[in-house]
C-alpha cells in the first residue's frame, strides 16, 4: 500500500504562506520515483488559508470511515444469503464501497471523506467548512473547487431532460448537472462514478482500476456474490499496479491508461457500472435516504400538533411570503396570493400532495451569490509534482455551473443540441434538496451553503434570500457590514433568480423559517443510520472555525 508522507499541517501552512511549493522534481512516468512523488505535497496557498487541524481531523474521519466499513462487511456476512436478502445485501456492497479509501490513488480517501452519515453525507470537517469549504483530494492538497454536497435523496433525481416548453433542464446530479444519467438511467449512479478518478478527489487514473482494486481487496467475494464470478474476469496488464498507483493527470490528457484489450475493457466497465449502482442502492436505502424528520412526522400525523407554533409560522411563510417552496417543493401550492393583500395561507399537514416530498424542483438557479474569496481553486494555477495545473485560469476562473457543463468544459454533454443554452444557464447551479440541511454533530459544528459555501449559516441563507436586492453594493463592503446589511456582487450577474432578494421578512419572520427547515432533519422518528459515528470532541474539534465565519448564526 502506497500512503503519503505524514506532513504537519503546521509545516505546509508555513511553506504555503511563503508562496512555496512542496514537490519533487517533475520526471517522466516511466521513470518516476513512485515513492518519492507520493511524498510530494501540492500546497501553493497562502499562509492562513489552510485550517491547521486539517491533518488530525483527516486522521479522525478515516479512523470512522475504517469502523463503518467493517461494521458493512460484518452485517454483510451476517445476513442469510437468499432471494428475502437481496435488496440489503446490494445495499451492504455499495455501503462498504463509499467508506473504502482503497478506491482512490493513494488508498488515502473514500467517497464518504468528503459525506459523512452525522453532517447528511456533506463535509464532515467543521474547520474546512468554515475556511476553505471545498475538501483535498487523495493526492495532498490538491482541493476541489465546490462544497461537498450532501447526497440524501440523491436518487431521486430523474435524468436530465431539456422541457422545450419551459426552457428549463429537469435532473441530474452534481451542482452543474453533468451526472445526467444518461447511460445507466440513474444520474446518482453516473455521480457516483466521477469522484474515483476525478483529478482533484480520489485521483485514480483510470475507471479500470476501480473494479480491479475491488477484485484483489478484502470484499471481492461480496462483489462476486452480488453481480456474478464474471464481474473480475478480466486479463489485468502486468503493470496496473505501478499505473492506478500513478495520479490522474499524470497521463497528460489520456484518461485510460491501462492497455486492455476490447474484450477486458468492456468487462471492466460493466463492474465499474456495477460498482455505481450499487452505492445508488445504498443511497436509496432508509439508511441514507431515511424519511423520517420531524416535518415527516407531522405529514403521518395531520391531525396532531407535531409542530411548535414558530415552526408551523416558519412552514406557513415557507410556502407563502418567502416563496421558497417555488423551487423547494414540499408537496404544497404556494399560498402568496391566495389573498387580496398577499398574506400567508394557512398550511395544513393534510393539506400536501404528497407524504414524501424532496424539497427541490429538479432545475438548477443562479442566485446571485457573491464569489468566496477562499476558495482554494483559485490558488492552484502552477505545476504539481506531476506537472499538472489544476487551475490554469487561476483567481481569473468564473464558476458558471450548468454552463460550464453544457460547454463542454465541466464532463462530458451527451447531447450536442444543449450546447446552444448555454448562454442561459451560466451561473445556474442545481437546486438541492433543503432535506438534512441542518445536520450536523453538535451546534458549534460550522456547515456551508451554496456551491461554494459562502453562505454559513441557514440564518445567513434566509437574510441573503430576503435582502440580497435591498443590501446590494457594487464595491466591498464596510467592515462588519457583510451578511447583516451588505452583500458584494454577484460572482455571476446573468440569469440571476428575480423571485428572491427583497421578500420583507422580519428578523423573526427569518429565524422562524429557520427553524421549520431545522424539521427536516432525518433522525426524529427514528434514530438515523450511523448518526452517532462522530467521534470527534466538540470541545476541541474544529476549533479554528469560527474564525471563517461572518454574520449571524
Amino acid at each position: 500500500m502506497v500512503r503519503n508522507a505524514a506532513y504537519s499541517m503546521a509545516a505546509i501552512a508555513s511553506l504555503a504562506g511563503a508562496g512555496l511549493l512542496v514537490r519533487v522534481a517533475m520526471v517522466s512516468v516511466g521513470s518516476r520515483d513512485t515513492k518519492s512523488l507520493h511524498e510530494a505535497v501540492y500546497s501553493p496557498y497562502p499562509k492562513g488559508l489552510i485550517p491547521q487541524d486539517l491533518e488530525s481531523e483527516t486522521n479522525r474521519v478515516n479512523a470512522e470511515i475504517d469502523r463503518l466499513k467493517q461494521e458493512a462487511i460484518a452485517e454483510w456476512r451476517a445476513l442469510p444469503k437468499n432471494s428475502g436478502t437481496a435488496m440489503r445485501q446490494i445495499q451492504l456492497l455499495g455501503k462498504i464501497e463509499v467508506f473504502d479509501k482503497n478506491l482512490s490513488v493513494n488508498h488515502n480517501q473514500a467517497c464518504s471523506f468528503c459525506h459523512m452519515p452525522y453532517t447528511g453525507f456533506s463535509g464532515p470537517i467543521s474547520s474546512l467548512n468554515a475556511t476553505t469549504v471545498a475538501y483535498p483530494g487523495s493526492v495532498r492538497y490538491r482541493f476541489g473547487k465546490r462544497k461537498p454536497q450532501g447526497y440524501t435523496y440523491s436518487p431521486y433525481y430523474p435524468v436530465v431532460q431539456y422541457n422545450q416548453a419551459q426552457g428549463d433542464f429537469y435532473g441530474g446530479n452534481f451542482w452543474d448537472l453533468r451526472a445526467t444519467g444518461y447511460r445507466l438511467q440513474s444520474p446518482d449512479a453516473e455521480q457516483a462514478q466521477g469522484p474515483p478518478h476525478d483529478t482533484q478527489e480520489m485521483g485514480l487514473p483510470d475507471t479500470a482500476c476501480v473494479p480491479y482494486r475491488i477484485s484483489t481487496g478484502e470484499y471481492a467475494h461480496i462483489f462476486t456474490s452480488v453481480w456474478g464470478a464474471q464481474a473480475f474476469a478480466i486479463q489485468w496488464p502486468k503493470d496496473i499496479g505501478r499505473i492506478c498507483n500513478t495520479p490522474a493527470a499524470a497521463f497528460g490528457t489520456n484518461a485510460s491508461p491501462l492497455d486492455l484489450k476490447p474484450e477486458d475493457r468492456g468487462a471492466a466497465d460493466a463492474a465499474y457500472d456495477q460498482y455505481a449502482l450499487s452505492i445508488t442502492a445504498y443511497e436509496a436505502s432508509p439508511d441514507v435516504s431515511a424519511f423520517s424528520s420531524k416535518f415527516d412526522a407531522a405529514l403521518a400525523s395531520p391531525k396532531k400538533a407535531v409542530l411548535s407554533a414558530d415552526e408551523q409560522a416558519g412552514w406557513d411563510l415557507f410556502r407563502g411570503k418567502a416563496k421558497c417552496n417555488t423551487c423547494h417543493l414540499e408537496g404544497t401550492q404556494n399560498s402568496f396570493q391566495e389573498s387580496s393583500r398577499g398574506s400567508n395561507g394557512t398550511t395544513a399537514a393534510g393539506n400536501a400532495s404528497g407524504q414524501a416530498p424532496l424539497f427541490t424542483d429538479f432545475t438548477s438557479s443562479n442566485l446571485g451569490l457573491p464569489r468566496n474569496p477562499n476558495n482554494p481553486y483559485y490558488y492552484q494555477d502552477k505545476p504539481d509534482a506531476y506537472g499538472f495545473i489544476p487551475n490554469p485560469l487561476g483567481s481569473a476562473f468564473v464558476d458558471l455551473g450548468v454552463g460550464l457543463f453544457l460547454r463542454g468544459k465541466s464532463g462530458v454533454t451527451p447531447n450536442s443540441d444543449w450546447a446552444q443554452y448555454a448562454n442561459n444557464f451560466d451561473g445556474k447551479m442545481q437546486v438541492s434538496t433543503l432535506r438534512n440541511a441542518d445536520m450536523r454533530p453538535y451546534p458549534g459544528f460550522v456547515k456551508v451553503y451554496m456551491h461554494n459555501g459562502y453562505l454559513k449559516s441557514l440564518k445567513e441563507v434566509v437574510h441573503f434570500y430576503n435582502t440580497r436586492d435591498s443590501y446590494r453594493v457594487s464595491g466591498s463592503c464596510p467592515a462588519g457590514a457583510e451578511k447583516l446589511t451588505c452583500w458584494p456582487p454577484a460572482e455571476v450577474s446573468a440569469n440571476m433568480d428575480t423571485t428572491i432578494g427583497n421578500l420583507g421578512l422580519s428578523d423573526k419572520e427569518e429565524d422562524q423559517i429557520v427553524k421549520f427547515m431545522q424539521t427536516l432533519t432525518d433522525g426524529y422518528m427514528r434514530p438515523y443510520t450511523d448518526g452517532n459515528s462522530f467521534s470527534g470532541n466538540p470541545r476541541t474539534t474544529g476549533r479554528t472555525a469560527g474564525k471563517g465565519s461572518v454574520g449571524r448564526h
